[in-house]
């Protein structure tokens, strides 16, 4: 559940202060799959960074159920950065329209990274992130990138992938830790219609499982088969 109460967040600019989001409150169920849309700069991308905790509101309150406490609500505003890195690991796969790579990792350990990042069975050494043969990250990690038609890309490296195959990967990674919320900015951007619809019906299948995905899209055919259609004017 993300329960978003009153949020504003403003940026400074040259012209002063500017509110992109101002008194906003949504209230997301598990297991639905909402779509985002409007026009550039309403502020889809800042809404899904808020409730990730990667940006900070400046007033109001998100609270999301904690997977790790029988998903009693906690506002995320309230927690120290540590808190919320860790709360974000557990709870929230976020998808960026950023290309955020290790470009030192290959593909299959870059989309095991939140495993290591969790204090689960793993090293790091030299830095790459290092399992036992045969350990449960890797084949969840090779199972994911399965279902997205990369598997062959496991052991290259993001440099030597194309900007469609690297979002792919960046969905992999989100979904690694089996999060309860799946956060989506643009997930399906330069990828063919084909691979566009096998995306959106792997979000649709994780809404049917009850988790939360939230999906931003300028593409009006991506969000067809959302559960619910937000729109940021």
């Amino acid at each position: 559940m993300i329960e978003i109460k009153n949020l504003t967040k403003e940026f400074n600019t040259p012209r002063g202060k500017i509110a992109v989001l101002k008194d906003f409150s949504l209230n997301v169920k598990d297991g639905t799959f909402l779509g985002v849309s409007g026009k550039s700069g309403a502020g889809k991308s800042t809404l899904l960074s808020l409730i990730a905790g990667l940006q900070k509101a400046d007033r109001g309150e998100i609270l999301i159920s904690d997977s790790a406490s029988s998903g009693a609500p906690v506002n995320i505003l309230s927690l120290k950065d540590k808190e919320l890195c860790t709360f974000r690991n557990k709870n929230i796969g976020f998808i960026s329209q950023e290309q955020s790579f290790l470009e030192n990792l290959t593909v299959l350990d870059n989309v095991r990274l939140p495993v290591y990042l969790g204090g689960g069975k793993g090293t790091l050494k030299n830095g790459s992130a290092t399992f036992q043969t045969g350990d449960g990250p890797s084949a969840r990690a090779l199972s994911l990138l399965e279902s997205l038609g990369i598997a062959h890309l496991a052991n290259s490296y993001p440099r030597e992938l194309s900007g469609g195959e690297n979002h792919r990967v960046l969905i992999a990674r989100a979904l690694m830790n089996d999060p309860q919320i799946i956060l989506a900015d643009e997930a399906t951007e330069s990828v063919d219609s084909e691979r566009t619809e096998q995306i959106v019906a792997i979000f649709k299948k994780l809404a049917d499982q009850g988790k939360t995905v939230i999906f931003v899209s300028h593409d009006k055919s991506a969000l067809k088969d959302c559960d619910q259609q937000l729109v940021i004017d």
